[in-house]
């Protein structure tokens, strides 16, 4: 019997770690939303206008070209209203394109965000006649 209340009080005392224990998000954001531009000069262009006091979540984009000579590159930022994206932050690196390799990375839940209030732009460089940016978000 005095082994059984002993077992009984160890159990009752250790910690039961998988209980209470959270490792990131608390859940997953889902993009429900999709911005397109189709920008004609080697540029910042606005893709989401921000909204004061919310944030751009991103699940991916897809972007083309038809271009076949040259290096043509369009990288991801955020910056304050009123620029386009004025004070830009990087999100991703500058990435090719062409009109033989398309870049596209899409998941179905938010991988990165922007601060709250700030709009998410796009930068191309290149020749960009015949670019095509897509980016699936959401906003709240």
């Amino acid at each position: 019997m005095k082994r059984l209340l002993l077992l009984l009080a160890l159990l009752w005392a250790s910690p039961c770690l998988a209980q209470g224990t959270i490792v990131g998000p608390s859940n997953a954001i889902l993009c429900n939303q999709f911005a397109m531009a189709a920008p004609v000069t080697a540029a910042t262009t606005s893709l989401v206008a921000g909204v004061p006091g919310r944030s751009v979540f991103i699940c991916g984009w897809h972007v083309t070209s038809t271009q076949s000579g040259g290096t043509n590159t369009f990288q991801l930022v955020y910056g304050t209203q009123g620029g386009p994206c004025s004070s830009p932050v990087n999100l991703t690196p500058a990435f090719n394109i062409s009109n033989t390799a398309p870049s596209s990375d899409h998941i179905d839940y938010a991988s990165f965000q922007t601060t709250a209030g700030a709009q998410l732009c796009v930068i191309t460089t290149g020749t960009t006649v015949g670019t095509a940016v897509g980016v699936w978000f959401a906003q709240f």
